[in-house]
């Protein structure tokens, strides 16, 4: 996707990385990217995560180290607006440590980080690291993220995001704009009718030229896109209701039940029933 250009604001600052917690009622759609690496740990809420091309859940305790200019964006469930979302991060240069030698084979781990890696069973100590992070003074969390890194460099218990042959180019504003809307739009109405008729003309093209256009700023068709989208959230319906799975398909934007069984099995490879159980 070519998404919006997010300015942390270090280059202008007396800080050598940004750390902040986020808490909100839900994470809503934004679709960006930064030259600065990012750690994300959600402590609270589950949803999807689009990190590149790769479309996937999130939950509690999902870690995630994000390359420089890497466009990711986390959402949360639609139903889950009574539970309160967290999560902690931290974003960086990928030079921060670059005058230590001792901190030179982190560079193997920044440039695995250009795909996105989740780390799928991250240490108590990381994690405690992680959660403790606020309590510390700010040479202290330098001191702290240099041993986060290291663990994270050391950890091969690890998901790489984007498939190999994602590549993102960096765009005019204009066009960052042009793509968060329209996402931003795809996200926020999964639940409706989207079809590539109603997208070219809200971004006032032809479909032809809509359908091209999409597929080279997001690495997937439309179609595809907003499938993954929708069977991401009827996962975390499966697997926190006690919905019907007719009323979970009508839920996330499909016209049949019929039409959402073939689309689920086709990309979990089993039946939502069977997902379920």
């Amino acid at each position: 996707m070519k998404p919006v250009v997010e300015n942390i604001g270090l280059l202008n600052s007396k800080q050598s990385f940004h750390f902040f917690k986020l808490e909100v009622s839900n994470f809503k759609p934004f679709w960006h990217y930064h030259p600065e690496l990012e750690l994300t740990l959600i402590i609270k809420g589950r949803g999807t995560r689009f990190v590149g091309n790769s479309i996937l859940p999130f939950t509690v305790n999902d870690l995630v180290l994000l390359g420089a200019n890497l466009p990711h964006n986390y959402t949360s469930v639609a139903d889950n607006q009574n539970i309160s979302h967290e999560a902690i991060i931290i974003q960086f240069p990928k030079d921060i440590f670059k005058s230590f030698k001792e901190c030179e084979m982190l560079h193997q781990l920044y440039i695995d980080a250009e795909r996105g890696i989740q780390f799928k069973n991250p240490s108590e100590k990381t994690l405690q690291l992680l959660n403790d992070f606020d309590t510390l003074s700010k040479l202290q969390q330098l001191s702290v993220l240099i041993e986060i890194l290291d663990d994270l460099y050391n950890d091969n218990d690890r998901n790489y995001l984007s498939s190999s042959t994602y590549h993102h180019h960096l765009a005019s504003s204009k066009t960052q704009n042009k793509i968060k809307s329209v996402t931003s739009y795809i996200l926020e109405n999964l639940d409706k009718k989207l079809t590539v008729t109603i997208m070219a003309d809200r971004t006032n093209m032809v479909e032809q030229s809509f359908c091209r256009w999409f597929k080279n700023a997001v690495g997937h068709s439309f179609i595809t896109f907003l499938n993954l989208a929708r069977i991401e959230q009827a996962c975390i319906h499966l697997s926190t209701s006690d919905k019907l799975i007719q009323a979970i398909a009508f839920d996330c934007g499909f016209d049949s039940l019929s039409h959402f069984n073939r689309t689920f099995k086709k990309l979990k490879g089993m039946s939502p029933r069977e997902y379920r159980t």
